[in-house]
């Protein structure tokens, strides 16, 4: 097989971060193909730059759903695929676009109907995490699926930026850091921006030689100006690249952070998170990897996959149920196994 397209329009950095493996496995078995991946806009920054993919194809969806249908089948058909490997895990679109390209083996997990548009397919697994969700669709075409370690693809480039951009907050090479990534993408995952600050409040008078820095994209800065002025931290949100987000996080030794994708940029460079999981299930979206400390709450709701909470007795309650002493005595225990030696 020479020409591989891959399908994941699932559109988050998280997602993408989770499909290198899948990739990596692909381009082993098939060192001298070309992996096209067709993905959504937010993340063809990060992706036309990752190490297993060799070319891009946008879904914009921006000229109308048919009429986007009509012309990326004829581009897919153009491009003369020899299989389709459909990693969006429930996506009809995904599996119909290769149907109607006339790809001639198209291999994915049969949910929604899907199993009518593939040549080959097997029942999803919810019960696994997302790294052997798309994994176990490439044992379909008899790849070795037991590599399984994560990566990011940041250079000593964006390594340098960051030391830049930490040299003119006054931070050497050889100061500790924290990273906290205030934001995440559902209402429903977020933790309360006044919990936050408390943790930043302790966590300065309990390890006074450790400097805080805040991480997350330009849509989060009104959670920084929700922060109180006086708190002594370092804010990158909005100031990095994602690439740069990956040195910035390697950086660290440790990140505190809600499910969202920074948790798994910091989980592939190295960096032990402490995560806090409300709506979603650490089962399927855990930190990949050893090292990490999930804090979650036994709410009988949960794990309820909404971005609107449904409870109208008391909204956000597995997240609120999660307290403050908790993540700064998990912070204390992760600061302690890497402090350095005296």
């Amino acid at each position: 097989m020479q020409n591989i397209l891959v399908c994941q329009t699932g559109g988050w950095i998280g997602d993408m971060v989770l499909l290198t493996p899948a990739l990596r496995a692909l381009k082993c078995a098939y060192p001298e193909s070309n992996v096209t991946l067709l993905l959504r806009p937010l993340v063809v920054d990060l992706m036309k730059t990752h190490p297993y993919v060799d070319t891009c194809i946008v879904d914009t969806k921006n000229r109308g759903r048919y009429r986007s249908l009509r012309e990326l089948t004829r581009r897919i058909r153009r491009a003369a695929f020899d299989v389709a490997v459909v990693l969006h895990p429930t996506s009809f679109r995904n599996a119909l676009l290769p149907f109607l390209a006339r790809v001639p083996m198209r291999v994915g997990t049969n949910v929604n109907g899907r199993g009518m548009l593939l040549t080959a397919s097997r029942k999803d697994d919810t019960s696994v995490h997302e790294v052997h969700r798309y994994l176990r669709v490439l044992q379909l075409l008899d790849i070795d699926t037991s590599l399984d370690s994560l990566e990011f693809w940041h250079t000593d480039t964006e390594r340098r930026i960051i030391q830049d951009l930490l040299n003119a907050e006054d931070v050497s090479s050889t100061d500790r850091l924290i990273a906290l990534n205030l934001g995440t993408t559902w209402r429903t995952k977020q933790w309360d921006i006044a919990n936050f600050a408390a943790v930043i409040e302790q966590i300065v008078h309990l390890a006074p030689d450790v400097r805080i820095v805040l991480t997350g994209s330009s849509n989060e800065l009104a959670l920084v100006e929700a922060l109180p002025t006086s708190l002594p931290i370092i804010n990158f949100v909005g100031k990095t690249s994602i690439l740069q987000l990956g040195a910035l996080l390697e950086r660290c030794e440790v990140c505190l952070t809600c499910d969202s994708g920074p948790m798994h940029i910091a989980a592939a460079v190295g960096t032990p998170t402490i995560s806090l999981f409300g709506p979603t299930s650490p089962v399927r979206h855990k930190p990949h990897d050893t090292g990490h400390t999930i804090i979650e709450k036994p709410v009988e709701c949960r794990p309820c996959y909404k971005r609107t909470c449904q409870r109208q007795d008391t909204p956000h309650l597995c997240m609120k149920e999660i307290s403050i002493g908790e993540v700064v005595n998990a912070l204390e225990i992760k600061l302690h196994q890497k402090a350095p030696i005296v």
